[in-house]
Parts: structure tokens; C-alpha cells; sequence
């Protein structure tokens, strides 16, 4: 197969980037294929010269996502060796980067309309995030850190959904208390995991 000519590939990241506005703004369900080819500037037949389908596209939509924001925070947690730091590091950075984008609303929403594949993908990068939190919330139980009766993976599954709860409550037009809001999760969640 050819490789995708650069015009080609700003092309296809223009069509993921206006399907997601669309998607955020209708809802995926609301946005059919014929408006994104409207809004893309495309016929049909053009988007799927791209696209097997709309759940392709909502694939690439989380793919590029998960690339672009998700993948940099588990790398740079995943490189700190103090298990304290590396949870404190990672929730803040990962709560951090939810005040940042709205979008986060549809791909958590709308994750599981993906195909098995595409999803089994997709929440193989959350399963890596999920091993970040756990492993440091293990060694701080290891250190007589975090009590011994607190299950790491409810204690995990606590920490993620805090995070990725902001994106349904958090005031997107007052992007400055981003930083607040994320240091307040992570403070409360640290003094109820530390002993």
C-alpha cells in the first residue's frame, strides 16, 4: 500500500478532528455520517475512502486522543521510581489533563460503541494507566505506608474515577482552576489511601 501523502493526512486528521466536535456537540448517536461529510467537506464516498464507518472514526477519534493525552502522562508517571511521587504525579497530571479537554465527556461515554477490537485496543491504554495507580498504591502498602486492609484495585478504581469524573461536573469556560480542582482531588484522595 502507498503511503498517505502528507495533504492526504491532514486531510484524515481534519475529518477526526471535526467528527469529534460534532460528536461532543450532538452526541454520536446525533451525528450522521452525512453531516460530518458536510462539515469535512467530503462526500461520503470520500470519508470512506478513509473510514470503514462512523465507529471507525469514532476508533480514531480515541486512538488520536489516547496518543496525544493519555500516552505522555502514563510514560512520564511509569519513569518515577518513588511510588508516593508516581501516584501523586499521575492523578494530578491525569485530572489535570480532563480540566484541559471536554472532550474526554465523549470518549468516556461513548467508548464501549466501539468494536471489540477497536475497544479491547483503546482500553488496553486505560489498563496501563489502571497499572500505574495499583502498583504504586501495592509498594505504598509494601512500605507500612497505606493500611494493609484497603484494596488496591477498589483503592485504583477510587482514584481513576475521581479523575475521570471531572469531566462531567468541571466548568470548562473557567480553565484557570484546573490546577485547584486537580490538586483537590489528589489531596483527598491521598489522605484517605495514606495512613
Amino acid at each position: 500500500m502507498d503511503k498517505p501523502e502528507p495533504a492526504e493526512l491532514d486531510r484524515v486528521d481534519e475529518l477526526i478532528q471535526l467528527s469529534l466536535k460534532l460528536f461532543l456537540e450532538r452526541g454520536y448517536d446525533n451525528t450522521p455520517m452525512s453531516l460530518i461529510s458536510k462539515e469535512v467537506g467530503l462526500t461520503k464516498a470520500g470519508i470512506y475512502h478513509h473510514f470503514e464507518n462512523k465507529e471507525h472514526i469514532l476508533y480514531a477519534v480515541h486512538k488520536k486522543s489516547v496518543e496525544k493525552n493519555l500516552l505522555p502522562l502514563i510514560e512520564k508517571a511509569e519513569q518515577i521510581t518513588d511510588a508516593e511521587t508516581r501516584l501523586r504525579t499521575y492523578l494530578y497530571d491525569l485530572a489535570r489533563q480532563l480540566t484541559r479537554e471536554p472532550t474526554a465527556t465523549v470518549l468516556l461515554s461513548e467508548a464501549r460503541r466501539m468494536s471489540p477490537e477497536h475497544y479491547k485496543e483503546i482500553s488496553g491504554v486505560w489498563r496501563r494507566s489502571y497499572g500505574v495507580l495499583q502498583k504504586a498504591i501495592v509498594e505504598l502498602q509494601e512500605q507500612g505506608r497505606c493500611p494493609k486492609h484497603i484494596n488496591p484495585a477498589f483503592a485504583t478504581f477510587a482514584a481513576l474515577g475521581s479523575a475521570s469524573w471531572i469531566v462531567f461536573w468541571f466548568d470548562y469556560s473557567r480553565p484557570e482552576s484546573g490546577e485547584e480542582a486537580a490538586r483537590t482531588i489528589v489531596d483527598i484522595f491521598m489522605k484517605g489511601l495514606l495512613s
